[in-house]
This record gives C-alpha cells, structure tokens and sequence, in this order.
C-alpha cells in the first residue's frame, strides 16, 4: 500500500513540464554519433588512400613508358637530344592525360596531322639541329615526277646530256619602242632533237618545266653562232623575216637546266653512260 507523501511522482513532473523548444536557428542540428564519426573518417581515409593508389599507377606507368621511348629511340640510333625531348613530351602527354586535358597528339587539327605553323616551327627547329639527318633527295622531288610528262622528262634528259640549246625571238621595231611587235618567241628545235613523241606541244612543255624551277630561259647565246642556221631555216621565220616592217630582227636566246633542274635529272631520270660519255636513250 503506497503511502502519498505528498510529494509529485515521476511520472506527473513528466506531464507538468513542458517539451523544450529549440530555436529555428538550432533546429536542423543533431548531436553525431561516434558510430558516424568514424565511418565518416573512414571514408576520407579511403578516397585518400585511392587517389594515392592511383598516382602510384600512374607513376609507374609512366615510367615504363618513358624508359620504352628512351630505348626506343638509343636502339634506332637518334641522337641524344632527340630522344631526351621524345621522353619529355611522353611525360608531359600522360600528365595532361591523367588531368583530363588534350595531349599534344590531341591539339592537332584533324586526323592528329600538325598544322601548318607547326610544321614550319619543326622545320626551323631541324635547321638549327647539328644533329638532324641530312635527306638524300629534295622533297620536291617526288611531286615534280606527278606533275610533268613524258616529253618533258625527255626534254630534260636531252639537256642534262646535250647542254644548253639555242632558241630565237623574232620582232620588228626597236625593243619597248612604241610600234614594235614580237613576231616569234623562244622558237627551238628541241622537239626534233630530243625525240619528243608530241613536239609540236614545246611551247606547251616549256612554261610548265619554267614553272616547276627546272629551267631558264636566258638572253645569252650558246657557244657555236651556227646552232641557229637550223631554226632560222624554218618557215616560220623565214615568213616573219619577209614581213614588211622596220627594223625586223632576230634574238638569239638559249633555254638550259638550272642547278635544281641539273640535281632532278641526276636523282630522277636515268642517264645512260656510253663510252664514257652520258647519252640520253
């Protein structure tokens, strides 16, 4: 049998006291537990010890890499030099690839092919290389073959063997004088000579090899005057000389190869040699 002392129970200063209220600026804030605490910490310490993994990874990797490229490069006898700036550009291209950024590769314009810009700066680059391999044939070279033909590597032969040939113009009137005319320009027979299957086509043939820097047109005359008996022969010059006019005259003028044009033939077009002398066959 209880006894009321007159005391309150538990139990009613539990009813009597009101809930405590939080302010709205505390309201969203709750006590962590230790439980969460450590699972939190234990998360951090994870993605630490991932991203430490992965730079381990990628050192590595980058290491066989480079350490590939630098045997690489001594196996194939490249300089130095060569294949120290080949081992930086590898280091430099698996960084930026492990930040996400484009690699050199990738900074090309499409197809992964240089630019314009950068092929000249590599061209200058090599140019101040000591150690830069020196081609055996100009560059040019294999573009030329695609853009002349047959007749014109004919014509060239013949004056790589023959050496300059004798050509004429034909005008009236003083040169730049108000009146003249040029009756007849660069007139030749190599068509004839040469043994070209299209002669009629050289003044055709002629600008082309002019343009492609393979040979020049030039006012002085070959060494033997009588070289030009046989042009002047022609009809055509025979028709322009009876032209009435004042001072009718004829040039003698000489078309040859250049030292670029001299270089293609010997690189290029075979050259038969025939008792000790180079004859065009």
């Amino acid at each position: 049998m209880d006894v009321d002392d007159g005391t309150p129970s538990t139990d009613m200063v539990r009813r009597q006291v009101p809930p405590l209220h939080v302010s709205g600026e505390k309201r969203g804030l709750r006590p962590v537990s230790p439980a969460k605490t450590v699972r939190a910490a234990t998360g951090v310490a994870r993605v630490a010890l991932t991203a430490a993994s992965g730079m381990t990874l990628w050192t590595l990797d980058t290491a066989l890499g480079v350490t590939v490229t630098v045997l690489r490069g001594s196996l194939a006898g490249q300089p130095p030099n060569e294949v120290l700036a080949d081992a930086e550009t590898e280091v430099r291209d698996r960084l930026r690839h492990a930040l996400g950024l484009p690699t050199s590769t990738e900074q090309h314009g499409d197809g992964g092919m240089p630019t314009l810009r950068e092929q000249g700066a590599e061209l200058l680059r090599l140019s101040a290389s000591t150690h830069a391999a020196q081609p055996d044939t100009h560059p040019a070279y294999a573009g030329i073959l695609a853009e002349i033909t047959p007749d014109e590597a004919r014509i060239l032969r013949f004056l790589h063997v023959d050496g300059a040939q004798p050509s004429i113009d034909v005008r009236t009137g003083r040169q730049r004088a108000f009146g003249g005319e040029r009756l007849i320009t660069g007139l030749t027979m190599l068509g004839e000579h040469a043994g070209l299957r299209f002669p009629n086509r050289v003044p055709q043939y002629l600008p082309n090899l002019r343009r492609l820097g393979l040979i020049e047109s030039t006012r002085d005359p070959v060494g033997n005057p009588h070289r030009y008996q046989v042009i002047e022969a022609q009809e055509q010059v025979r028709e322009a000389l009876k032209r009435p006019g004042f001072g009718t005259k004829v040039s003698y003028r000489s078309i040859l190869l250049t030292e670029f044009g001299a270089d293609f033939v010997q690189t290029c077009l075979p050259v038969v040699i025939n008792e000790g002398r180079e004859t065009a066959t």
